[in-house]
């Protein structure tokens, strides 16, 4: 990590099982980013930023027991974890790595490098880019997945004035505090050309609207800020007091009106993939 840069979820069985949950509803769009980007059988693969281990599980099947697939991840901890669950779920194709992709110089250039949700938190994307890059043989593919937070955008919640929205914007104030990059999904784009690659213009975004309390949203959000308690006292946003954390998620479902809350926490996640010529 470098010395500016402030990644503001603690890592915790608890933000550790709360990826598996992110995995899980942005899965689809991941899918169909890898299809195509054309990841296939027998591709050799880097996944950058790991965390616990989904796009590279993800990437391992679709790579099949001819390919492989290699995991980074900063947190020792996340790369323990993500090895104990592709253990548990029987993937020999996959390894894991901990360190930071930026730095890693494979032994043989990989046909395809993937990742979600990690150039938002680099000081210099187009830096981390570049140096990720150094690992994509030429005519190999990258495909990536980045947020967009908008942290002048409105709060995708409905009704706008509840507990909900609140806790969105503590969320939002904790992430803009560490310096998370608010539209790396709208600029991933133009990252890639920058870099040298030659980027589809075929994009997607998805946005996982979720329901509370008879949904998930109440639970989502209660995760997500529980992983970010200092980055949220950090930004003044909220103290420790207010945001109680053992008790939110039940205020959340006190203060819903009685046809609930329906929302999410940012603007959508965005697929681009690209080849290195």
């Amino acid at each position: 990590m470098k010395a500016n840069e402030r990644y503001p979820l603690q890592s915790s069985q608890n933000e550790r099982l709360r990826l598996i949950a992110q995995g899980e509803r942005v899965a689809p769009l991941t899918r169909r980013l890898f299809e195509k980007a054309g990841i296939a059988p027998g591709m050799r693969v880097l996944d950058i930023g790991s965390g616990s281990g989904d796009v590279a599980f993800l990437a391992a099947r679709l790579v099949g027991p001819e390919g492989s697939v290699t995991g980074t991840d900063r947190d020792a901890a996340q790369v323990a974890f993500a090895e104990q669950r592709a253990r548990a779920n029987g993937l020999a194709n996959v390894r894991f790595l901990a360190a930071d992709f930026r730095e890693i110089e494979l032994s043989s250039a990989v046909d395809a490098i993937v990742g979600r949700l990690v150039l938002m938190y680099a000081a210099d994307p187009l830096d981390a880019l570049r140096r990720a890059l150094r690992n994509l043989r030429a005519g190999g593919v990258i495909a990536l997945q980045e947020s967009v937070i908008d942290y002048e955008g409105p709060v995708l919640i409905e009704p706008a004035d509840c507990l909900a929205a609140r806790t969105v914007e503590w969320f939002r104030a904790g992430f803009r505090h560490a310096g998370v990059h608010p539209r790396m999904g709208m600029r991933l784009f133009g990252l890639m050309r920058a870099a040298g690659l030659k980027p589809s213009t075929e994009m997607e975004m998805l946005v996982p609207i979720q329901q509370g309390p008879e949904g998930e949203l109440f639970r989502i959000l209660t995760s997500v800020v529980r992983s970010q308690i200092p980055a949220i006292v950090a930004s003044g946003a909220a103290t420790e007091a207010e945001i109680d954390i053992e008790t939110l998620e039940q205020r959340l479902i006190a203060d819903a009106p009685p046809h609930g809350v329906v929302g999410y926490f940012n603007s959508g996640h965005v697929g681009v993939w690209a080849r290195k010529p």
